[in-house]
């Protein structure tokens, strides 16, 4: 009898603190709750209607390989190298999407680029976005000039005779915008030796210096801001995954280089914003 009584006390005791666990997590749930509701009302919202269906993005194409800088020029014996990774971006906008010929509504007056983020890193170096010049796409240049930091401003111009540069954008649309997404310094010092052979300097670096793909790539993010004739503004926030090889590894960046089309973005909608 005195057994049964203990265990009666501690399955009662054992119900009771459950009991309580069970009331004290309800309301910390509760609570939460109260608090996150609280801070959703006191941030700003951006009105943004969700069907424009004016501008959009058409495709995106990626031409990634390496490059590196020589640390040291003076060197016989031996390569110094700086090496770094770079994804060219060619982004085409299609105006034509519910509207054919040129309007005010779907004819650019002003553009540009901001909030640059990178969703996911790089193990290794680190990711910057530059404009491209056309004349060098495809080329592992590095031009500090183009470093885009918090925002950039395309010059938007009417005609297409018009000489391009690499801040350019044709008010129609008929010419895509070129971006670098440079991964610098992913071995500040790569040592390689001179045999007077030739050093390819593409993504066969890569394999030289045994760096595991997986390690480089990344994603970026960024908005790309359109106002037209009319003065109303679209916006479109677009993420890219910097891949250097396809899904069964049979083509990538270790050939030298490896290009990508992405043609399925349906993900990526300009949104127009209301006053």
């Amino acid at each position: 009898m005195f057994q049964d009584k203990q265990i009666k006390i501690v399955l009662t005791i054992s119900v009771a603190i459950f009991l309580i666990l069970i009331l004290f997590f309800a309301y910390n749930t509760i609570q939460t709750g109260k608090n996150t509701s609280v801070q959703n009302s006191n941030e700003p919202v951006l009105s943004l209607t969700t069907d424009s269906n004016i501008f959009k993005v058409d495709s995106v194409l990626m031409y990634a390989s390496a490059n590196a800088l020589n640390n040291d020029q003076m060197q016989k014996d031996y390569w110094d190298l700086n090496l770094y990774q770079y994804s060219d971006i060619a982004l085409n906008i299609d105006n034509n999407v519910s509207i054919d010929g040129l309007t005010q509504k779907n004819t650019i007056k002003e553009m540009y680029i901001d909030n640059i983020s990178y969703p996911k890193m790089p193990d290794k170096g680190t990711p910057h976005l530059y404009v491209k010049d056309y004349n060098f796409f495809g080329k592992g240049v590095i031009d500090e000039e183009n470093l885009i930091n918090d925002r950039i401003d395309f010059k938007v111009v009417s005609s297409n005779d018009e000489e391009l540069s690499p801040l350019s954008f044709y008010a129609d649309c008929s010419n895509p915008i070129l971006l670098s997404a440079i991964n610098e310094e992913i071995v500040s010092n790569f040592v390689l030796r001179n045999t007077n052979s030739a050093v390819t300097f593409d993504g066969n670096l890569l394999l030289d210096a045994t760096i595991l793909l997986s390690n480089i790539e990344y994603s970026l993010s960024f908005s790309i801001h359109i106002i037209n004739e009319l003065d109303e503004e679209y916006i479109c926030t677009v993420t890219i995954p910097i891949k250097l090889s396809d899904d069964n590894d049979i083509n990538s960046i270790y050939d030298g280089s490896y290009q990508l089309v992405s043609t399925d973005m349906k993900e990526t909608k300009f949104y127009k914003r209301e006053n």
